[in-house]
């Protein structure tokens, strides 16, 4: 059995360079941390207090809009998707809404 020390990457880890992460790096690490704890914990908040019909609606509504059928939804198809339910919904709008989802 090969034990974890053994493996080349951590034989080599002293011979690594030291380099200073960005600002912006970290910064951006510790929103992405935060993001997937808010995203969790407004998963938990959906699954409480909705109901199995409610979220089987809001299922249907993604995937009508995913018209490539890729598991996401992009500009074009969420922009669409929101004109044929009703919404006339700017641009500009359209994508604040995709780069608000983007970060959960």
């Amino acid at each position: 059995m090969i034990h974890i020390t053994d493996h080349p990457w951590l034989q080599n880890a002293n011979k690594a360079p030291n380099v200073n992460l960005s600002e912006t790096v970290r910064a951006r690490l510790q929103q992405f941390s935060m993001m997937n704890k808010f995203k969790k914990k407004a998963l938990r908040v959906i699954t409480e207090h909705l109901s199995v019909e409610e979220i089987a609606d809001i299922k249907e509504m993604f995937e009508n809009m995913d018209i490539n059928k890729k598991g996401q939804i992009n500009f074009d198809e969420l922009k669409y998707g929101l004109r044929k339910l009703g919404h006339q919904v700017a641009d500009s709008d359209v994508k604040a809404l995709l780069e608000a989802v983007s970060y959960c």
